[in-house]
């Protein structure tokens, strides 16, 4: 197809505008992880990193309540020192598969446009400067990626971009528009 055709095509359009808007996020996450430090956790196999700036604590994932009809990222809530924070599993956010945490998980505390939320992680590897550009994912190369995740260094980890995950609609619970 001419890439003029492609152009004027009602169809393409919406395709076109979604993949330049992913990368757009992906070019702006560059500039901003490099040289920042950050901290970088496992779920599963996998490697995360966070900008250390928006993690407020880390502490071992003690007692949490379930909570009745959430969606399954939910793991329900956790009291830390008075405070009611929710607990979230981004394995199904990220297209793995729902596990209960692990025996001795973390919750990261994360704090990002004043609202904060527990990311329940396998294990903390490590606080450290990150030097090394991102390579865009390559979900977010074909259109269909996470807007949340920045890149991957050369260590395999993704980057997250916190203000992008905690604005991700999918983390909207809302009881009168889900039923």
């Amino acid at each position: 197809m001419e890439l003029r055709k492609l152009f004027e095509d009602p169809e393409a359009e919406p395709i076109l505008t979604a993949r330049a808007r992913a990368l757009a996020i992906q070019e702006d996450g560059v500039a901003e992880t490099n040289g920042a430090v950050t901290l970088t956790f496992h779920l599963g196999d996998s490697s995360y990193s966070l900008p250390a700036t928006v993690v407020r604590e880390v502490q071992p994932l003690g007692a949490y309540t379930t909570l009745p009809a959430v969606p399954p990222f939910i793991c329900g809530l956790v009291n830390v020192r008075g405070r009611l924070i929710t607990a979230i599993d981004l394995r199904p956010l990220l297209g793995l598969a729902v596990e209960p945490p692990v025996p001795g998980a973390m919750l990261l505390i994360v704090w990002s446009d004043d609202r904060e939320l527990g990311l329940v992680a396998d294990s903390v590897v490590a606080v450290h400067g990150h030097t090394a550009a991102l390579v865009p994912a390559p979900s977010a190369s074909s259109g269909h990626g996470i807007v949340w995740i920045r890149g991957v260094d050369a260590d395999l980890s993704l980057h997250l971009d916190p203000v992008a995950l905690f604005a991700d609609p999918a983390l909207a619970v809302n009881s009168e528009a889900d039923s």
